[in-house]
């Protein structure tokens, strides 16, 4: 797995450091008993002493210019969107430096994340399609996940259902919330509408977003505005 380009940096900065300071002691000890010496007999440690001082120096040196060689990867969490800058392409998963979740990662590329409320505390969870079981972050229940159309999970618990429903909704913001710059953000994202246009909707709350969208597109986009505390409703297209 690639390190982080920041914990190699911090590696070869402890190196040089430790090597650098440690060698200039060696170096500054073998200088005073040079100094101080009496009929030859201390010269042997002298030259030890001063050449494991200028090794270490030198040591140090290569290890400051080690961090000029550290290579750079950038990669998104697929949850926060934080960059993680690694050196090298990822094979495997690895902890987000920002939030902490693994970011899933499948043939060397970040794989996508969708949400999923939980039905006992509608708590958003996230999973990938390399998530097998999928436990609440909240409230610790299993929340059971499809990653196929017409898969069913098996023991639902009280509270889900899993149902076709092929029936056109519209999306309604009811209420945008305290955060109105992200919520802006956001709708201009979904919408594809300028800065202005955006505004205007919030100003008209409750007002309809989008109208005939499938159920599962509903249900994201309401996720999406509920994690910048908006309020949204759906409801079948009449």
């Amino acid at each position: 797995m690639p390190l982080r380009k920041s914990d190699v940096i911090e590696i070869f900065s402890a190196k040089a450091l430790t090597f650098g300071l440690g060698g200039i002691v060696a170096i500054a000890f073998a200088g005073l008993l040079y100094r101080f010496k009496g009929e030859g007999s201390t010269l042997g440690l002298i030259y030890v002493l001063a050449l494991a001082g200028v090794a270490s120096v030198g040591y140090a040196f290569s290890s400051v210019f080690g961090i000029r060689k550290v290579t750079e990867f950038p990669v998104k969490c697929s949850y926060c969107e934080h960059v993680n800058v690694l050196t090298a392409p990822p094979i495997e998963d690895f902890p987000c430096l920002n939030c902490h979740r693994l970011v899933p990662i499948r043939d060397g590329e970040v794989l996508p994340v969708e949400q999923v409320r939980c039905g006992y505390c509608n708590e958003i969870n996230y999973f990938s399609d390399k998530t097998e079981v999928l436990i609440c972050e909240s409230c610790d229940h299993e929340v059971p996940i499809a990653h196929e159309e017409g898969f069913v999970p098996k023991n639902l618990p009280k509270g889900f259902a899993v149902q076709d429903d092929n029936k056109p909704y519209d999306l309604v913001l009811v209420a945008p919330g305290p955060k109105t710059e992200e919520v802006i953000d956001c709708l201009q994202h979904m919408l594809a509408l300028n800065r202005a246009q955006v505004k205007q909707i919030i100003t008209d709350a409750p007002v309809k977003l989008l109208t005939g969208i499938a159920r599962k597109k509903a249900e994201v986009l309401q996720a999406q505005l509920a994690v910048h505390d908006a309020t949204a409703e759906f409801s079948p297209t009449p």
